[in-house]
């Protein structure tokens, strides 16, 4: 397993969290490693709505 600053890396890594660690790997050390709270970005509100809109839809097209 390898570590940084005492803390294991995953074994799996997603796309955002490559992404993360290729622009600022500082960045991925304390939010993906270290788990450091961050302020919410604006995107992450439209996201959700996303998510939560295509999730009812679909509901209730299998409901159908």
């Amino acid at each position: 397993m390898i570590t940084i600053n005492g803390q294991e890396l995953p074994k799996h890594i997603s796309y955002s969290s490559l992404t993360t660690w290729l622009s600022c790997g500082h960045s991925y050390l304390l939010t993906r490693i270290m788990q450091v709270d961050e302020e919410p970005s604006a995107w992450l509100f439209g996201g959700k709505a996303l998510h939560t809109a295509t999730e009812l839809y679909d509901r209730q097209v299998e409901g159908e």
